[in-house]
C-alpha cells in the first residue's frame, strides 16, 4: 500500500481515539467501509508495527482481535493461509508489551475460530509461542506467557497432547529473574492447573 494510503489508515486511527463524538462516529463509519476489503487486515498489522503513536498502534492491534476471527472464515484457503501467517508474522516480530498482547489476543481469537470452523488446532501459533518463550527478551517472553494462559483457558483439552511441554516450560520461567516473566509464568500455572482439574473430571 502507498504511503499516502498508511497515512490516511494513521488518520482514521486517530479520529477513532478523538474524543469529539462527531470525528469518532466518522471514523467508525470509516472503519466499516474498510473492513469490506479483507487486503485491510494486512495494513493493520503494518500499522500495528509503523503507526507513529503507540496508542495507535495499540488500537490497530485491537482491531485485528476484533475483527479477523470474523472476516478469516469466509476467506479461501490460500488467502486464509496467508493471512494466518501474515498474523504470526506481525506477532513475533513485534517488541512492544501493549501492542503484543492485543496481538496475542488477536491470535488467541483466531486459534478459536479455527477450532469451530475447521476443527483445527493451529500448531504454527504454538511453536511460535515455543520460539518466543525461548527468546532473550523478557517482554517477548511475558507476551508468550500471557497467550499461552489465554490459548490454554480457550482451547482447553485441545492442548492435551502439549501437557507435558507446557508443564516443563513453566517450571523454567517461573526461575527467570525478570519479575513480569514470572508473575506472567505464575498466572499461566494458576490458568494450566484449572484446565487440568477440569479436563480430569470429564475423563
Amino acid at each position: 500500500m502507498e504511503t499516502a494510503g498508511m497515512e490516511e489508515i494513521d488518520q482514521l486511527l486517530e479520529a477513532l481515539q478523538s474524543a469529539n463524538n462527531t470525528f469518532r462516529s466518522q471514523a467508525e463509519a470509516q472503519l466499516e467501509l474498510r473492513f469490506q476489503n479483507p487486503v485491510f487486515l494486512t495494513a493493520l498489522m503494518m500499522r500495528a508495527h509503523q503507526a507513529p503513536a503507540l496508542s495507535s498502534r495499540q488500537l490497530a492491534a485491537t482491531l485485528l482481535s476484533w475483527r479477523f476471527p470474523r472476516i478469516w472464515p469466509c476467506l479461501g484457503q490460500e488467502d486464509a493461509a496467508n493471512a494466518q501467517a501474515a498474523l504470526l508474522e506481525c506477532y513475533v516480530t513485534c517488541s512492544e508489551l501493549p501492542v503484543l498482547r492485543a496481538l496475542g489476543e488477536a491470535c488467541n481469537a483466531l486459534c478459536q475460530s479455527m477450532a469451530v470452523h475447521r476443527d483445527a488446532l493451529w500448531e504454527d501459533l504454538l511453536r511460535c509461542v515455543a520460539s518466543m518463550l525461548s527468546s532473550q527478551s523478557s517482554v517477548r517472553q511475558q507476551a508468550a506467557l500471557e497467550l499461552l494462559a489465554a490459548l490454554i483457558d480457550s482451547m482447553g483439552a485441545r492442548l492435551r497432547q502439549h501437557y507435558p511441554e507446557i508443564g516443563r516450560t513453566l517450571l523454567v520461567c517461573i526461575r527467570s529473574q525478570d519479575a513480569g516473566v514470572r508473575v506472567a509464568a505464575l498466572s499461566a500455572v494458576s490458568t494450566t492447573a484449572s484446565s487440568w482439574c477440569m479436563d480430569a473430571e470429564l475423563m
